[in-house]
């Protein structure tokens, strides 16, 4: 999955031409790779690094990671090795060595870091472990955008605790600051609620009463609230005052009946009916956009249309929709008309297909994307996001079409990953939020599904031991839940 094209040519062609007037002969092509924005609180402005590409992986300068996480670096040329400190941690890298210590404990990067103009590079998805680990917790890795997200120093949301009282379950929070939350879903099984731009004193996990887990993080978009709901959850209610936050769900359905508490109301896919008739299923890239390398030199668009392929058969026969595919050849077709084919075509659903062969996901996994619930204003002009293939600014006339459905959309999104994690629990699976641009134009419920790498065709088994047709078995399955009943 590229969600960049190619940038900073000028500044491999310099770097290039410099290993060449050393007399070094580089032993590997060095190509552009997409850049990332390095985003700080105010006052401060932002900043952009640009990574480079190595025989098909992305690689940082640990020059740019030292500087922008105020990193001690200690480099031995005579070992070839380089150490980062940072805080209470330190990692040590050999050059051309894939094997590196963290803390004394030995990981395998799987792709060596490499020497190039006198600067250790190191994998991209180092960089992005460094926020994974909890090294640096002042930062998150913004995967849409292709940004670090440095969170400000006041926290305007703080002291989130759970009490139960009798047949009331109540999520508190002290805000510094009045904060608008939007509710993003509601049903009887689950709860979601966005402080869009708030920020946490810390990451929670709780559980009791009618409340069976729930957890308070910081995502991309502020902070989030998530609360998983025990069967029989009635109603919730929602109060902000200038300073306190007050989310309680009911299992008392009198509540709900006198209007104290507003009914829990399952999601549904489809039409008013409640009856889902169009399924549009986009498989990424395609023609000369060949999307990621995938391990045994397949391409990401191959192994796409496989998965939209076995996707179509699992929901013909599920739930006896209509579904059509945006190409169901090698066709190389823009983002905007992808999203045109689905919104013409009165498609229901859109569900988007892509797999990838960097970073985490490269050893196998699954992310689930979606549009933000509440984007922000002025995002998609600050960084647009592309799917690759795309070229020169364009016309969207469904620009900002998804806003209306991402509720859905997040539900949808998370009951598959659910689905997902259930059925491999030994694999990554996560769910996102972000700024995606072949998602927002569609006007109806969207999702974009992720996959780690897979040989090609639908029997394949992939690195993880899941075959194509699983998946498809598995989020079909998602989808004929909540289009039957909705997600209760």
């Amino acid at each position: 999955m590229k969600l960049f094209r190619g940038a900073g040519v000028r500044r491999v062609a310099l770097l290039t031409a410099g290993l060449l007037a050393a007399g070094i002969t580089a032993a590997f092509a060095v190509q552009g790779a997409p850049p990332i924005d390095v985003l700080y609180p105010d006052p401060q402005p932002p900043e952009r690094i640009r990574p480079i590409a190595l025989e098909g992986t992305r690689y940082v300068s640990t020059n740019d990671i030292a500087r922008i996480f105020s990193a001690t670096k200690y480099w031995r040329p005579e070992l070839r090795k380089l150490s980062l400190r940072l805080g209470d941690h330190t990692i040590r890298f050999t050059v051309d060595a894939p094997i590196v210590l963290i803390d004394e404990v030995a990981q395998n990067l799987i792709d060596s870091p490499r020497l190039v103009q006198g600067a250790v590079y190191v994998p991209e998805s180092v960089l992005r472990g460094l926020m994974d680990w909890g090294f640096v917790p002042n930062a998150t890795w913004d995967e849409p955008l292709r940004a670090i997200r440095f969170r400000s120093p006041v926290h305007t949301v703080r002291q989130a605790q759970l009490w139960v009282r009798g047949r009331v379950t109540e999520v508190s929070a002290t805000l510094l600051k009045t904060l608008s939350p939007r509710l993003i879903y509601a049903t009887p099984s689950e709860l979601r609620l966005l402080f869009e731009g708030g920020t946490l004193d810390s990451a929670r996990v709780f559980s009791g009463g009618t409340v069976q887990s729930g957890t308070i993080r910081e995502t991309t978009d502020g902070v989030e609230i998530r609360l998983v709901l025990t069967p029989g959850a009635q109603g919730y209610s929602l109060s902000v005052s200038s300073n306190r936050l007050k989310l309680a769900v009911t299992d008392d359905n009198d509540l709900v009946q006198q209007g104290i508490f507003s009914k829990l109301e399952p999601i549904a896919l489809g039409g008013a009916d409640g009856k889902l008739r169009t399924i549009v299923i986009d498989p990424g890239h395609g023609g000369k956009d060949l999307g990621a390398a995938l391990p045994g030199g397949g391409a990401e668009k191959d192994a796409a249309l496989d998965l939209a392929r076995a996707l179509r058969a699992a929901l013909q026969g599920m739930v006896g929709a209509r579904v059509l595919l945006t190409r169901d050849s090698d066709a190389d077709l823009s983002v905007s008309r992808r999203s045109e084919i689905a919104n013409e075509s009165g498609g229901e659903l859109f569900l988007s297909i892509h797999f990838d062969a960097e970073g985490l996901i490269r050893e196998g996994g699954f992310r689930i994307y979606a549009l933000s619930a509440t984007p922000a204003a002025g995002a998609a002009d600050r960084l647009p996001l592309t799917l690759g293939g795309e070229s020169g600014a364009e016309m969207r006339p469904w620009e900002s079409a998804q806003v209306q459905s991402a509720g859905t959309s997040i539900a949808l999104g998370q009951t598959i990953a659910d689905a997902l994690a259930r059925n491999y629990p030994q694999t990554k699976v996560s769910f996102r939020t972000g700024r995606i641009s072949v998602l927002e134009p569609v006007a109806a419920p969207a999702v974009l599904l992720e996959c780690g790498p897979t040989p090609r065709g639908p029997q394949a088994m992939s690195l993880q031991g899941y075959t194509i047709r699983e998946i498809a078995k598995i989020v079909a399955q998602s989808i004929q839940e909540m289009a039957r009943g909705g997600r209760a």
